[in-house]
Formats: structure tokens, sequence, C-alpha cells
């Protein structure tokens, strides 16, 4: 199976009524278009996003713990709390943009599945790539991994950016 992300790729229709009645003509390949177009392009620009959210609130930690961590004294509750809420909202930021990925790849899929379905349906979701092929000419925006709550942090300078000075 070619990979249905790809620019150029166009449903087939197989003749698979294997997913029974779901539909058919037209209207359906309208549906399917929209479902791919989210799941291809939508979902994956709304993933990077918090990708970046994550990896950006990602960067505080160190910071929040050097300024929280008094010499002698340690931390007060508050401090401590505030972290916890620094972990749990990068968690969540993290989930979601892992969760926004794995719905995209499944609104690919299932747009790939039900045109083989229905062979109008399948011509109207292709006349419908091809009239809007400009938005697929590229490959779906990339989504770099978002780092995990207690992965190392970036470290805040680094050599080589400045010239090794």
């Amino acid at each position: 199976m070619t990979d249905p992300t790809q620019p150029g790729w166009r449903p087939d229709y197989t003749a698979d009524d294997s997913l029974g009645d779901v539909g058919s003509g037209r209207e359906l390949g309208a549906h399917l278009y929209y479902l791919y177009r989210a799941g291809r392009n939508e979902l994956p620009a709304v993933a990077a996003v918090y990708a970046q959210l994550t990896s950006g609130i990602h960067g505080t930690a160190g910071a929040l713990a050097s300024q929280f961590d008094r010499p002698g004294l340690g931390m007060e509750p508050a401090h401590l709390r505030l972290l916890e809420l620094r972990d749990e909202t990068h968690d969540v930021l993290r989930q979601t943009c892992l969760r926004m990925q794995q719905v995209g790849t499944a609104l690919v899929e299932i747009a790939d599945a039900y045109a083989g379905t229905d062979q109008e349906a399948a011509n109207e979701f292709s006349r419908l790539l091809d009239k809007y092929a400009e938005d697929f000419r590229d490959p779906p925006p990339a989504v770099p991994p978002p780092p995990g709550v207690h992965d190392p942090a970036p470290t805040p300078f680094d050599d080589r950016r400045i010239g090794g000075i």
C-alpha cells in the first residue's frame, strides 16, 4: 500500500464491502475528503503547536527548580506545588500532542479505507484532492517528538551556538 499522506496520493476503489453500508456517492466522497484533510494537514499542524508548547515548558524545569531552591533551606511547599503544576501542565500538553497525531493518522486511514467501498465516493474524493492539490503538494506538517516530563532538559548555553567561545 502506498502512503496516503504523500503528495499525489489518490484513493483506490477496491469494491471492498467489508466495512458494511457506509453510505455512498459524491456526498460520501466529500466527507472522506474533509476527514482526510483534517487528518493529514490540520491535526498534525495543531500537534506541532502542542509539541512546541511542550518543549517550551520543558525548558523551564531547571530554571524554576534553581530559583526555588534556597541554599541551606530547600524549597517551600508552595514552590514544590508550583513544580508539580509545571510537570502536570507539561504532561497535558505532551499527551495532547500525541493524541492529535494519533487521531490524524486514524482519520487518514479511515478515509483511505472507506474510499475503497464506493466507486463514486472514490471519484469525488479524488476530484476534490485534484481541485485542492495545492493543499497537499507538500508532505504533512512535521511534528517533533515532544519531550517527556523527566527527559533531560536542554542545556541553556551551547558553545557551538556562539562559535566555541
